[in-house]
């Protein structure tokens, strides 16, 4: 598979050229164009009962798309995200990666899809209980509002939950809150990740929260 990320980093689209044979795995509502010859399949990421318990429980969509190469030349598709910003692209390790929502854009084979626990602050928080974890070798396309920075969290770590995007399994999250507040979903103000534990955490530098809140200031 060879890959091109384009147009970077505030309108990024991901050029993927998938060889004869080869499969690719995206989130939906990221295909922008394909040639004439792959066929798509809409299939239950990591099988019928994982995808569901991570719908109901948690906020991804119940499917993703399985792109694939049958014929015997190679063949590109376009994929992107619905607001600015840039694409990532992670070298998966054994130890795999727990996705907020939306943040996924694609994966090679070899990427399994599973859970991940994320407590029940992430759940007052509107994130749900359940989130999207990808493990075992490949490649993981990431889509941010902004840049997306890669930090190293040795002990604890905090970040506004709104710029979180990713983070490492072995990392325990914990969502607190401002006095006398059980969560504002929607506008995430005051809201605060906090990882425990050692491994890699990957935030963006630009929340949509943030713009819903200027946004509604000069509406007013």
């Amino acid at each position: 598979m060879l890959y091109k990320i384009c147009y970077r980093p505030a309108y990024s689209v991901l050029n993927v050229t998938l060889k004869p044979q080869e499969r690719l795995y995206t989130a939906l509502g990221t295909l922008v164009s394909m040639e004439e010859g792959l066929i798509l399949k809409r299939i239950f990421g990591g099988g019928f009962l994982n995808a569901l318990t991570r719908h109901l429980l948690g906020k991804d969509d119940l499917m993703l798309n399985s792109v694939h190469n049958p014929t015997e030349d190679p063949l590109s598709l376009n994929l992107s995200k619905t607001f600015p910003g840039d694409i990532t692209r992670l070298n998966l390790t054994k130890s795999g990666i727990v996705i907020r929502p939306h943040v996924h854009i694609a994966h090679t084979t070899g990427v399994q899809v599973g859970i991940h626990w994320l407590g029940i602050s992430s759940w007052l928080a509107g994130q749900g209980l359940i989130g999207l974890k990808l493990s075992g070798r490949g490649r993981v396309f990431l889509g941010s509002y902004g840049s997306l920075i890669q930090s190293q969290c040795n002990q604890r770590f905090i970040i506004e939950h709104q710029h979180l995007l990713a983070f490492s399994p072995k990392l325990r999250l914990k969502v607190n809150f401002p006095k006398g507040l059980i969560g504002d979903p929607l506008a995430g103000s005051g809201l605060s990740s906090k990882l425990t534990g050692g491994g890699s955490i990957y935030w963006q530098t630009r929340s949509l929260s943030s713009l819903g809140r200027y946004i509604r200031l000069k509406l007013r």
